[in-house]
């Protein structure tokens, strides 16, 4: 799907600001080992929209400024963001695209967590980032898939942006 530059950029910055206010919204439960992160439901947005990752990663860095864990949150988090959005934009089928946020999330956090000396527990907050990170992306973001495929696909019309080039 290609998008004229302001369009992208347009879409990009909404994206990242929804992530953003939901983060700050839901802030009491967007951080720690055990986190149920709304906006994380977005993040199965690359499956139908590739060019999401961009303000999913932005708004993902934006959001860990928030973060207890700091500069950590703000590198290796939103790291995650992104290889989880990019894996993520090669998958069609919504139940499939919810695994790459889920797994990396739920392996990756815990881990720079326990090497930054966090006094944690690797596997136990393996199991709290997995119930988190599924609970979010099959209960609100498959869901979300649907809407926007059904309400936003027709917004975006990547068609007839190749014909206005």
């Amino acid at each position: 799907m290609k998008l004229n530059v302001t369009k992208y950029i347009c879409y990009n910055a909404f994206i990242a600001c929804v992530y953003l206010a939901l983060v700050y919204i839901f802030q009491f439960m967007s951080f720690g080992a055990i986190q149920f992160r709304i906006a994380e439901a977005m993040t199965i947005l690359p499956s139908l929209f590739p060019f999401s990752v961009a303000g999913l990663t932005i708004g993902c860095f934006l959001s860990n400024f928030m973060s207890v864990w700091g500069w950590s949150d703000l590198v290796f988090g939103t790291l995650c963001t992104l290889v989880a959005g990019l894996i993520t934009s090669k998958i069609k089928n919504p139940f499939l695209a919810a695994l790459p946020p889920v797994l990396i999330n739920s392996f990756g956090l815990p881990l720079v967590w326990l090497l930054l000396g966090g006094e944690t527990v690797y596997w136990i907050n393996v199991l709290w980032m997995l119930l988190g990170q599924t609970v979010v992306l099959y209960a609100v973001g498959v869901p979300v898939y649907y809407l926007a495929k059904r309400n936003l696909s027709a917004l975006i019309q990547p068609e007839k942006d190749k014909k206005e080039e």
